[in-house]
């Protein structure tokens, strides 16, 4: 027993409800899963609720037991009042009232949709003929549950072929009847729908769709402040970039998106395919402060003051993330790198929705711009132009990310992205390396070569330095009978290498032995040696570099002008040197020697130079070739090293740099 004071704490704590008189199977059925309140209906269900509340509510009032008169005065008064409702009628909606407990809502129509969803049919088609299911069930499990991902249809017309082959064995009165095809394609739809859609997406898309389609969605921790996560990815522009000549092609955009602040840290965009030497410009961009933005682009009105080291780097699986190089590097800048498992770009989907709202919202708008499907681009040709330039292309993208993408507001706050970085980088100031000339060393290529009497030679160039040369003795007198050393070169310059010293640990710079390099690209260098060996096989032009650099600056004014998208390309990716926006303001000096070996992020890097003062290069004689080792020649074709090339990438044949004139 319970006092009425016990019965009211109970009721209010939610340990106590009153029960309803729904005792029937009847009763439960109707009222069944329907929503607990009348702004979960729709409006044609609110509007039949309403009309059957008015049409029995004088028969909740009565005070008498309500008797067969009642409802028939009250049909009678609703025929006068143009709402005629039977008798039958009003004693249905009054008891299925009384029975929820006076709840209104027991008055929704038993037609609603979704209630009794998933129930098989007591009078169907497949109840009704055992044989049919079966043969449903076979179809749905050969035809449907496979990798073809066959629609319902095609479960129809099996099961409608398998029938009548069945009828054709038997005699008419022992036959299965054959239903109408829509009928069929219905029953088989409800019988689909009963399955496990787990079961059914792991049979029709694989394990590892099926699995990230129904998993539950977990809370993904978010970085509490900048730099804490930075994800990186590539993607070639919807847009055709061109010159007075003509169009070019697609260039390739590299970023790095801070995830807290949903800032855009550093970006490299040039015709490069994706590769190691992408990822060092677009990560050395993204660590210096953009120091060059207003004095480049007077139109800019806003700042950029997205800077620092990384401390975790999302990346995926690619062949250009996960080299050697970059580890390294990572290592010893701090940076760690988190790669995502394959075919998963939603594990880094804050980069990957920044290139899709560039490419629609901004390159869309450009001209020169490209579809994404052919149907979408139907006759419109982007080469026919007007184009835009690089220049001008890469001016358009820093004004975007500077006054309008950083001014927007942030996805998951109230602010904007750069007051976001602003506020994480006044708590929590970006770290930056000693020296910004220890990226060109420390995110340079890594290679191995041997050093010899005439230098250190590096893609069929020889390097060398009175550093260098004193080197040798160095490691003789320590007792080092190693000759293979450790070089780092700057895939964008190279006119410099950067050879460690395994003594101290310090590394030492080297010229080329031909001026000719400085500013020369790794692509354009190959690309030169190949015109070289194959046009310029002549003993008198074997030294003439500058005669072949001319011959295919030539080339590429013809290749522009070419009608194929891939010459223009890489015509373009040929003359294009180290992208504008990644340019670094002072190079190292033939005089400095790094330490970057080893060194954290609070040690310093001391630039100390050498007791003989700066290097001066010999300048290599033109008429006569030289024969003794104190004046090293140039590179030969015999020297030329054939690992280093490319045949599929430096195709100078398609450039017709082969043939005579």
């Amino acid at each position: 027993q319970y006092s009425e004071a016990e019965i009211l704490s109970l009721y209010a704590q939610g340990r106590l409800r009153f029960a309803t008189d729904a005792s029937s199977k009847k009763a439960r059925r109707r009222s069944g899963p329907r929503p607990r309140t009348l702004g979960d209906l729709n409006d044609r269900d609110q509007q039949i609720v309403e009309r059957r509340w008015r049409a029995i509510e004088p028969l909740t009032q009565l005070e008498h037991r309500l008797t067969g008169t009642d409802l028939r005065q009250r049909a009678a008064e609703l025929e006068r009042q143009g709402t005629p409702c039977s008798a039958r009628s009003l004693r249905r909606y009054w008891t299925a009232w009384k029975k929820a407990g006076d709840d209104r809502l027991a008055l929704i129509p038993a037609t609603t949709p979704g209630v009794g969803r998933g129930r098989s049919r007591r009078n169907g088609m497949f109840q009704q003929h055992p044989l049919l299911r079966q043969f449903v069930d076979e179809a749905i499990r050969s035809v449907y549950l496979t990798k073809a991902r066959r629609p319902i249809s095609a479960v129809t017309r099996r099961v409608m072929e398998d029938v009548q082959r069945h009828n054709a064995r038997l005699i008419d009165g022992q036959a299965t009847p054959v239903p109408r095809q829509s009928a069929l394609g219905r029953a088989i739809a409800r019988r689909i729908g009963q399955l496990d859609p787990w079961e059914v997406d792991r049979e029709r898309w694989g394990k590892r769709i099926a699995d990230r389609r129904h998993a539950p969605t977990k809370s993904r921790r978010q970085a509490k402040r900048i730099l804490e996560r930075v994800e990186i990815d590539h993607c070639l522009l919807k847009v055709v970039v061109g010159t007075d000549a003509g169009p070019i092609g697609q260039p390739w955009l590299t970023v790095l998106v801070d995830y807290h602040s949903r800032m855009i840290v550093g970006f490299c965009i040039g015709f490069d395919p994706p590769s190691y030497a992408v990822v060092m410009e677009a990560l050395r961009h993204a660590i210096l402060p953009k120091s060059y933005l207003k004095d480049r682009y007077p139109r800019i009105e806003g700042s950029w003051p997205c800077y620092g080291i990384p401390e975790k780097l999302v990346c995926d699986r690619g062949s250009d993330l996960i080299s050697k190089d970059l580890e390294h590097a990572a290592f010893q800048l701090g940076i760690e790198l988190d790669f995502n498992p394959p075919r998963m770009p939603h594990f880094k989907g804050t980069v990957e929705s920044f290139f899709d709202v560039l490419n629609d919202q901004l390159l869309s708008s450009l001209p020169g711009r490209t579809f994404r499907s052919w149907q979408g681009r139907a006759d419109y040709q982007p080469d026919d132009g007007p184009l835009i330039s690089y220049e001008g292309l890469l001016e358009v993208i820093h004004i975007h990310l500077t006054d309008v993408y950083a001014a927007s507001k942030h996805p998951a706050s109230t602010k904007t992205r750069l007051e976001m970085w602003r506020e994480s980088a006044a708590e929590h100031p970006p770290c930056l390396p000693p020296s910004p000339d220890d990226l060109v060393v420390l995110l340079a290529k890594r290679v191995e070569r041997t050093l010899s009497a005439r230098g250190l030679e590096l893609n069929g160039m020889f390097y060398n330095s009175d550093e260098l040369m004193a080197l040798r003795a160095e490691l003789a007198s320590n007792n080092i009978r190693t000759n293979r050393l450790q070089v780092r070169y700057n895939p964008w310059d190279l006119g410099h290498v950067w050879i460690r010293n395994p003594v101290d640990d310090r590394y030492l710079s080297a010229s080329a032995a031909d001026a000719v390099m400085q500013g020369m690209t790794e692509y354009q260098w190959k690309v030169l040696k190949r015109a070289v060996r194959e046009r310029f096989d002549q003993p008198e032009h074997l030294l003439d570099l500058a005669a072949g650099r001319n011959a295919i600056r030539d080339v590429v004014e013809e290749a522009i002008s070419k009608p194929s998208r891939k010459r223009r390309v890489r015509a373009a990716r040929y003359g294009q040197t180290q992208p504008a926006a990644n340019r670094a303001d002072r190079q190292l000096q033939d005089d400095e020697w790094i330490d970057v070996a080893g060194h954290g992020l609070q040690s310093p890097v001391m630039a100390v130079p050498s007791e003989d003062g700066p290097a001066t290069q010999p300048e290599p004689d033109r008429t006569e070739p030289p024969t003794s080792d104190e004046n090293p020649p140039a590179a030969s074709v015999d020297e030329l090293d054939p690992d280093d090339i490319d045949p599929d990438d430096i195709d100078v044949d398609d450039w017709d740099v082969a043939c005579g004139p």
